[in-house]
Order: C-alpha cells, then sequence, then structure tokens
C-alpha cells in the first residue's frame, strides 16, 4: 500500500468515528448606512419695490407778446379795452407745462437655479463578530497516566 491510499484510509476511519454533538452559528455586525434627507432652511423670493426721489430737469417755453403803445400814434384797441400810451402790455400766447409719465423698463435679469452637490462623507463605525474561543479543560490531573500524552488523543 502506497502512502497515498494510507492517508484515505485513515481519513475514512477518523470519519466513521466521528459524531457530531452539536452546531454553533457566529454572527458578525455589518454596517448599513440610511441616507435620511432633512429640512437645512427654505428661501422665499419675492419682488421687493424701493422708491427713489429723482430730479428731472425739463427746459419749458413760454412766449409772450409784448405791445407798447407809444403816443401820438393813434389809438389801440384789445379786446375791447383802449391801451394807454407810453405803457408796455403783455399777452401770453403760448406755455409750457411738463407732464410727466413713468415708463417701466428691465435693467436687470435675475436667473434663480438649484444646485446639486454630490460629496462622499467617512464616518469611523466599531463592528463586532463572534469568533469560536476553544480551550481545553485537562479533566486528569498532572499524577494520571497519560495526561502529557497527547499524541494519543
Amino acid at each position: 500500500m502506497d502512502e497515498q491510499e494510507r492517508e484515505r484510509q485513515q481519513a475514512a476511519e477518523t470519519d466513521e468515528r466521528r459524531e457530531v454533538v452539536g452546531q454553533l452559528v457566529l454572527h458578525e455586525e455589518r454596517a448599513e448606512v440610511e441616507v435620511l434627507r432633512e429640512l437645512a432652511g427654505t428661501v422665499q423670493i419675492r419682488r421687493v419695490v424701493t422708491e427713489r426721489q429723482e430730479t428731472v430737469p425739463i427746459t419749458l417755453i413760454s412766449e409772450r407778446l409784448e405791445i407798447t403803445v407809444t403816443e401820438g400814434g393813434g389809438r389801440v384797441r384789445m379786446n375791447g379795452e383802449e391801451l394807454e400810451p407810453g405803457r408796455t402790455y403783455t399777452v401770453e400766447l403760448s406755455e409750457e407745462r411738463a407732464q410727466i409719465h413713468k415708463q417701466v423698463y428691465p435693467f436687470q435679469e435675475v436667473t434663480i437655479a438649484k444646485q446639486r452637490e454630490t460629496f462622499t462623507q467617512t464616518e469611523q463605525v466599531t463592528l463586532r463578530r463572534e469568533e469560536l474561543d476553544v480551550q481545553r479543560l485537562d479533566v486528569r490531573g498532572p499524577d494520571l497516566p497519560g495526561s502529557s500524552d497527547d499524541s494519543q488523543r
């Protein structure tokens, strides 16, 4: 018989003498990460109208007619009234008045955008694992025969 055959035979004999007396399941912890979305704040966007006082320069024109009556030139009548010699009369012909209208023009365009950032965060987690710790309890005392001979067991 060669050596490989002898080893197979010994393994078969060992399996025949082997008796399962129980099983033990060992456990370990594993990290599970749950991402929670929380409200970090709110934003309110609204248009606010502000007012300012502005002085606008306006050039207006008025036209007047001046009538000066000199003596010895005869009689002059205006609107049924006789004008006196040596006196100057002013007649308003036209006058400009300012009428202000407000016109709305766009002066700025605002873009509102939401941006999402992705970042990786690392956390330290202590995980536990069960391991099997087998300790031999010697039932034989030191004075019993075979207690120091481990090869027969």
